[in-house]
């Protein structure tokens, strides 16, 4: 039997469409804002907004009527006739975002219209309006939303970690104010003012207050004009390309939206460019014929469908590469320099300069038995014991075990490809090791055991790294200090969003660019599991694998003899040393059979 529903309960379900996190409410305020055209805007957040999420402005603000009428499902000053769908450049216009948040939420209206002298506050819940009475405040608005999701406790439950929360809000805080850089925009959350932006010149400028002076150094410029659509912002150089995408945006028409699509034409314009799985950074801004886009597609309106998107798609890489060819950022010619003489160089004064003498072993064989250091045994001195020891695993390891069970000869050598392979002989033919993946789960193994202990050994630096941070990674790292020491991380935090990273994990590599990467996933890691992760054991988990993938990063390089072989007595003593905690294989045997097909 049929029957319609009451209008709290349909005005709950409309508005898990709207208001999905609170993320979504800043995010409609916000551009409510802009809409009444406000030079400044002041957003103050409580507990990453489960507590408080207020949005003051100095817009043009609203009389007695509106500021009532507001609240009332599809009620907009934006559309009158079905054809002004098709010429839309403002944001709130479906009339749905203050209905939908006073249906999850407790709200409070304060405005009043530019010269008027008194304005009104309205009070609104679930249940309608509470009440409406006169008030003394400054002519704009003032919106206060507070326990949000109070009645939907399955909605508030299901909220990510506070860290997590207030990623997604300072993510659509900075999505606005980057589209609108003239506008000076302040946030606040907990007290603690997180980003004071004042109205900028141009929108290089806005980066640079948003992320910082050293993205600003990775960016160059971007910019095309054609019949269809006009491209201009910034795109990073190749070798800043990181692994995650935080700073990755496009816009339309000043609104912020999201396209898997077209985020392909500027990965596909990088290739050969960046390693895989890296991307880089940029703010790509569209201008477009509103007649040829439907921003109406979604309720959150992040989502846009073009008329002729595989002619954006061609336009859009055709740029990219254009601005990295203009800028010499596409592939240097590496010329094989393996084999070339050595030419003297002269000094200035034209006196010769013989190259330095290069002491060597002729005798030297890499298949006998070497010294650690690879240096000639002195004539009469003891030979040093250097041999790879016999490798003490558990054998009842599938696959592996006549691997661990094989008494090793003391005369064996350990072969190194390319600084990515280790390879030796076994009794079965050839045992082939993944360097990256064997670090991964020596180190997967050893994190697990230290947070799991709480023992986290910390590799101090002999130079101090110093960062200049975003404004949300230091906030981050700042609320979470008592916890990086646990997580094997010394940072000091210094003034203007800049830490000093004093110490990483054992095993982590110390030079710049690395520290930098660590530092970045750690913020991520922070992010996506919050506090709370150390004391479960699937965070724990999480934790041990990300800082594992990071410990196990870094360009490939050549080990000495001890290092190698520490690195296979090392991977041997793991529980299971066959697999990388993701599943991929560390080692495999080549059999003399296999060898023999071969040849």
């Amino acid at each position: 039997m049929l029957k319609v529903l009451p209008s709290h309960i349909s005005n709950l379900i409309a508005a898990g469409e709207v208001v999905q996190r609170p993320s979504s409410v800043v995010k409609e305020l916000i551009e409510n804002s802009i809409d009444a055209g406000a030079e400044n805007i002041t957003v103050v957040i409580s507990d990453s907004g489960r507590t408080l999420i207020q949005v003051i402005d100095d817009g043009c603000g609203m009389s007695d009527d509106d500021a009532r009428l507001c609240f009332s499902r599809h009620a907009t000053s934006k559309i009158s006739k079905a054809e002004d769908l098709n010429s839309i450049l403002t944001y709130g216009f479906r009339g749905e975002a203050l209905p939908s948040i006073a249906a999850v939420a407790e709200v409070t209206l304060k405005t009043r219209k530019r010269g008027e002298e008194i304005g009104t506050e309205v009070v609104f819940s679930e249940s309608g309006m509470i009440s409406q009475e006169p008030s003394s405040c400054p002519e704009g608005t003032n919106i206060s939303v507070r326990n949000i999701f109070y009645n939907v406790p399955a909605r508030r439950k299901f909220l990510k970690s506070d860290a997590s929360e207030f990623r997604q809000i300072v993510s659509e805080f900075c999505r606005v104010a980057l589209c609108h850089y003239e506008v000076s925009m302040r946030l606040v959350h907990n007290k603690k003012d997180i980003y004071i932006l004042k109205g900028a010149r141009n929108v290089k400028q806005r980066i640079l207050e948003i992320s910082g002076k050293e993205l600003i150094k990775e960016l160059v410029d971007l910019k095309t004009d054609t019949s269809m659509v006009s491209i201009s912002g910034f795109i990073g150089k190749p070798e800043d390309a990181r692994k995650n995408a935080a700073h990755q945006y496009f816009f339309v028409n000043g609104r912020f939206f999201k396209s898997p699509y077209l985020h392909k034409a500027v990965q596909k314009a990088y290739e050969k460019l960046v390693p895989e799985g890296y991307s880089p950074s940029y703010f790509i801004f569209l201008e477009i014929n509103p007649e040829n886009i439907d921003i109406n597609i979604h309720p959150s309106k992040t989502e846009v469908k073009f008329e002729d998107e595989p002619m954006i798609f061609q336009i859009l890489n055709a740029s990219v590469r254009e601005s990295l060819g203009m800028n010499s950022l596409g592939p240097s010619i590496d010329f094989d320099m393996e084999g070339a003489p050595e030419i003297p160089v002269p000094h200035k004064q034209g006196v010769y300069t013989p190259p330095p003498k290069i002491d060597f072993d002729p005798l030297f064989n890499p298949f006998d038995s070497v010294p650690i250091s690879g240096a000639r045994a002195t004539k009469g001195a003891d030979k040093p014991d250097n041999t790879i020891p016999k490798y003490q695993a558990e054998p009842e390891v599938e696959g592996y075990g006549e691997v661990f069970e094989e008494k090793i000869a003391e005369s064996r050598n350990i072969l190194q490809v390319q600084g990515k392979y280790l390879l030796t002989t076994v009794k079965s033919g050839l045992l082939l090791i993944r360097i990256s993946r064997a670090r991964e789960r020596i180190l997967y193994e050893k994190y697990l055991r230290q947070l799991d202990d709480c023992t986290p050994l910390v590799q101090e630096s002999l130079f101090p790294t110093s960062l200049e941070l975003d404004p949300i990674s230091y906030s981050l790292l700042d609320e979470a200090s008592d916890l990086l020491p646990k997580m094997g991380f010394d940072v000091s935090f210094l003034q203007g969003n800049t830490i000093s990273v004093n110490g990483v994990p054992e095993g982590y590599p110390t030079d710049i660019p690395s520290v930098k990467n660590s530092i970045d996933e750690l913020v991520i890691l922070l992010s996506d599991h919050g506090r709370e992760a150390l004391n479960r054991a699937d965070g724990r988990h999480e934790i041990a694998l990300s800082l594992a993938k990071s410990g196990s990063k870094g360009p490939s390089a050549q080990l000495s003899h001890l290092e190698a072989q520490l690195l296979i007595d090392s991977l041997f003593g793991c529980m299971e040393p066959d697999r990388t905690p993701e599943g991929r294989v560390c080692m495999s045997i080549i059999t003399t059979e296999d060898l023999d097909k071969k040849l």
